[in-house]
């Protein structure tokens, strides 16, 4: 497990069990309309040729843009992925990953975002960039109470 926060530490409900949280990604930095995570690349994320997996590099793009989209939104407010294109650069191969989300538009209740992987394990130090995605996302307010 990496050090940062999960997704329920910012009130994101219905994380216990869920997809995301099989990924055991932690947040280790986040602001408005940006937010960087890690993700352990455990076995059972890769593929046949121990490379991350091309559907958890996707989700992972998915979620980086999701949650740079509302993570200075109110609390409990939830995005819906509208569209996602994603370009792969090179293979995630490390024991870790690192998935960026930024802002690039936002309007009322919808907001497009760049994404992109870097494998931190790189032998000269620097990470690698490895995949990006641009995505969209409808904004699901909390019900007013």
């Amino acid at each position: 497990m990496t050090e940062g926060l999960t997704p329920a530490d910012l009130g994101i409900s219905g994380y216990e069990g869920s997809f995301l949280a099989f990924l055991d990604f932690r947040i280790i930095a986040h602001e408005r309309d940006f937010v960087r995570l890690r993700m352990p690349l455990r076995q059972e994320h890769t593929n046949t040729m121990n490379m991350a997996h091309g559907g958890v590099v996707m989700s992972m793009l998915d979620i980086a843009g999701a949650f740079a989209a509302h993570v200075a939104e109110p609390r409990g407010t939830k995005s819906v992925t509208m569209t996602q294109s994603t370009q792969f650069l090179r293979a995630v191969t490390g024991d870790a990953l690192l998935a960026e989300g930024r802002v690039v538009r936002r309007s009322k209740s919808i907001v497009f975002t760049e994404s992109r992987i870097l494998d931190p394990s790189e032998s000269d130090g620097e990470a690698q960039l490895c995949a990006t995605a641009q995505c969209s996302f409808k904004l699901r307010y909390p019900e007013p109470k």
